[in-house]
């Protein structure tokens, strides 16, 4: 079970990897040091040499995009062919034409240039282009707030900015506050080129992405160093505005090859990227699995299934037809995949259902392969298994905790491995990660290679290095991968950053558990943890994740006032939940959710599903909340409740609800309480 491989402690009392990890990734890191492919082109340059005319990188081909009127909405469906592959060879002379096509442009070593964006293939060539050249490339969300996004511009001063046809209209906007900016660059749709360019600024050029590669070098190239600033990652501000953090060569570095050593990953393997690459998780992913000869398809979430938001009725999501053997996610695309199962199955008949919800039970018990499992497999979850294109059997979970029920159920559902992985912005998001053979759950696995993880006490949370049986504390990490600080921002920097002993240190601010095999629990965090009344602490954190466990969550955020007795919820719940229990109270299948939402019936029954979900889920009577609010309006990084990564952002959240949250205080005897 992988219980032998875990972390050991080294002779300076730092937890680090244990014999874990798989041997083709320790022979490709040498492979790469050998060569000094230590940067980010240097590596893709390593992988065209060494995988020449093997599938790279695959898009695909659009036939028609349609416009259409549903529910009152106009929507937007597209009509897509196969898979085209450009091959290692093809992809590293696109990034060279794009490198000489920048330094044409007058873009020199140590310039900086923004990259907003939805993740593509053109994406990942216009980035190391640029790294190629020794810029520095700030990368921004696509569904970062405006503001946000205009912060950032300013802040790093840049001058040129690659987007897309489709984000076109929204950065000819954000460009009106942005004097710096006189170049957009355009990535082409492949029906209407670069679109319409009218209201751009007089001092703005623009400039189609194809144009770019045909510019020839007008200046020297200097190629990057490890200690090079790469990219400048703007995190989405869960608890504040955003921040840049500066990564180098050698933070990336480590990452990748960390990825390297934990990924049971071949020749022959496919991976759907759909995930940011404007995250640093994924863009040292994707860099990883070139210098393994992984073949990547790309996607997004809007295409990624059959019944995805975006795909024409009747055709091929992106899983179905590139067919991936592995694939990256976080926790709430985990859920929304296990919800839509759910509701599928359940549109299909009680005993269906009840078939299915036996099967997966068994299934979830069952360790290892059996004749019963395959004959399952066969008869209940090959339909399931196809839904991820029929052949995923490495998933790579990381982003946000994700609570065991969820890994579980994901195993038994996909039959793939689920490997769960810990890390920061700040450490190039490399900090801890399971083990392939580990089917233990609840866990981030052992530090990765060349990780030094520490934990330290927080006596105000009562979290201590002496605990019994078990050593707990606020997680510090320290190594190669630690970040530099955030850009400009030397007050931030000075808080969470500093260097013991020669070596960079990140502390944290999540709490931390190893336990016996030298294997990392993130039980907390510092800015989750409230004291009721009664001196109990809770995890507002740990509630949620477990709550939202339930198939009529969406979204939910756990509030209370500090000395409080209890705990209150502001939920956002999935409409066709919301509306069965509706119908199962007397209200008629086309009430409105915010009819539904306010029905004080519906209130009382979700309140008590809910309570029901959560003593089944461990929590205990102080965790589970008193009163909810329900509201009909999904939560979106555009309405600033969220962040780009999906992340809740509690003080906007109870800002927005202060009312709400007031009358639900208000409803107990002492409405302070």
């Amino acid at each position: 079970m992988g219980v032998e491989k875990g972390g050991v402690l080294n002779d300076d009392g730092y937890w680090i990897k244990g014999d874990g990890g798989h041997k083709h990734g320790f022979t490709l890191l040498e492979d790469l040091k050998k060569v000094n492919a230590i940067t980010v082109p240097a590596i893709l340059e390593y992988a065209a040499n060494s995988h020449g005319e093997a599938p790279c990188m695959g898009t695909r081909k659009l036939k028609a995009r349609l416009r259409i009127l549903e529910n009152g909405k106009k929507l937007e469906k597209l009509h897509f062919l196969d898979y085209v592959y450009l091959s290692y060879k093809e992809v590293q002379e696109m990034v060279v034409k794009f490198s000489d096509g920048i330094r044409n442009l007058g873009m020199s070593s140590g310039d900086r240039i923004a990259m907003f964006a939805e993740t593509r293939a053109e994406w990942y060539v216009a980035a190391v282009g640029c790294l190629r050249s020794s810029l520095s490339v700030v990368t921004l969300y696509t569904n970062l707030p405006n503001e946000s996004i205009v912060q950032s511009l300013k802040e790093t001063e840049v001058n040129t900015l690659i987007t897309s046809y489709d984000l076109l209209p929204r950065v000819i906007k954000l460009i009106q506050e942005c004097a710096l900016i006189t170049r957009v660059i355009v990535i082409e749709d492949q029906l209407d080129g670069i679109g319409s360019v009218q209201d751009v600024p007089e001092q703005v050029t623009i400039l189609p992405f194809q144009e770019v590669l045909k510019l020839e070098a007008s200046m020297p190239l200097v190629s990057p160093k490890a200690d090079d600033i790469a990219i400048i990652m703007y995190t989405s501000g869960s608890t504040s505005h955003p921040k840049g953090v500066e990564l180098t060569h050698a933070n990336i570095f480590s990452s990748i090859t960390a990825y390297c050593v934990q990924a049971d990953l071949r020749l022959g393997d496919r991976y759907l990227a759909y995930l940011p690459l404007a995250h640093v998780m994924e863009l040292a992913t994707e860099t990883a699995l070139m210098a393994m000869n992984v073949t990547i398809a790309y996607s997004s979430p809007f295409t990624l299934t059959n019944s995805s938001a975006k795909i024409f009725k009747g055709t091929s999501g992106d899983a179905r037809v590139a067919r991936p053997t592995c694939m990256s996610a976080v926790p709430l695309i985990l859920e929304r995949i296990i919800k839509g199962v759910y509701r599928v199955i359940e549109d299909q008949g009680h005993l269906k259902a009840k078939i299915f919800s036996e099967a997966l039970k068994y299934k979830q018990r069952k360790v290892g392969p059996s004749l019963a499992v395959k004959v399952l497999d066969a008869l209940v979850f090959k339909r399931v298994k196809e839904e991820l294109g029929g052949e995923l059997r490495m998933l790579v979970v990381g982003g946000a905790p994700v609570s065991p029920e969820i890994q579980n159920k994901i195993r038994a559902l996909f039959g793939c491995t689920v490997q769960v992985g810990y890390g920061a912005t700040e450490t190039a998001a490399c900090i801890s990660s399971m083990d392939t053979d580990d089917i233990r759950t609840g866990h981030c696995g052992p530090p990765n290679y060349g990780v030094l993880l520490s934990l330290r006490d927080w006596e105000e949370g009562g979290y201590l290095t002496t605990d019994k049986p078990n050593s707990r504390g606020e997680i510090v990490v320290g190594g190669p991968m630690v970040s530099r600080g955030y850009f400009r921002n030397s007050e931030k920097t000075e808080e969470v950053f500093f260097e013991k002993d020669g070596v960079r240190w990140f502390k944290t601010g999540d709490i931390g558990e190893v336990d016996e095999t030298g294997i990392l629990h993130v039980i907390d965090r510092k800015v989750d943890l409230l004291k009721l009344n009664n001196g109990e602490y809770v995890s507002l954190g740990n509630i949620e994740s477990k709550l939202k466990t339930h198939s009529l969550i969406e979204s939910i955020c756990v509030c209370a006032y500090s000395g409080a007795k209890h705990v209150v919820a502001i939920i956002v719940p999935f409409s066709d939940s919301l509306i069965k229990i509706g119908v199962k109270l007397g209200h008629m299948e086309d009430a409105t959710m915010q009819d539904l939402c306010s029905d004080m019936k519906v209130k009382k029954a979700v309140l008590d599903e809910l309570l029901a979900h959560g003593k089944k889920q461990g929590l205990g009577r102080w965790d589970l909340p008193a009163a909810i609010f329900l509201t009909p309006e999904p939560w979106t990084p555009e309405s600033g409740l969220v962040t780009a990564a999906l992340k809740i952002k509690r003080a906007p959240i109870k800002a927005r609800f202060q009312l709400e949250i007031d009358n639900m205080y208000g409803q107990f005897d002492d409405p302070a309480q």
